[in-house]
């Protein structure tokens, strides 16, 4: 389901490309036209979609845990950080495609 809501199908149907030429001998890993995504655009935010649902998950997992409040509170707080980590990289991957786009 991940790899699905990360534009996995998209990469077996059109096949993109890893980096894009910019000219002057830079590249660029963020495509910049707005329709389209690169290979590693689309593997970045299948991490950071897993990372999130994984926060969720350790995080649900420390409502189950009533006997140990210290080890709750573990899953709690990776959790969180999972699901911050991956909304703050999926935010960022947007600020890079904004200023791609010009």
């Amino acid at each position: 389901m991940i790899y699905i809501a990360a534009g996995g199908i998209y990469n077996y149907v059109d096949s993109p490309m890893t980096m894009i030429p910019l000219g002057g001998g830079r590249y660029s890993s963020v495509d910049p036209r707005a329709g389209e995504q690169t290979l590693n655009e689309s593997q970045m935010n299948m991490v950071l979609t897993l990372s999130m649902f994984a926060g969720m998950y350790i995080a649900s997992r420390s409502a189950t845990l009533t006997h140990d409040a210290k080890k709750a509170t573990t899953y709690l707080v990776v959790g969180m950080a999972l699901i911050l980590l991956g909304l703050a990289g999926n935010h960022y991957l947007l600020i890079l495609k904004k200023a791609a786009l010009g």
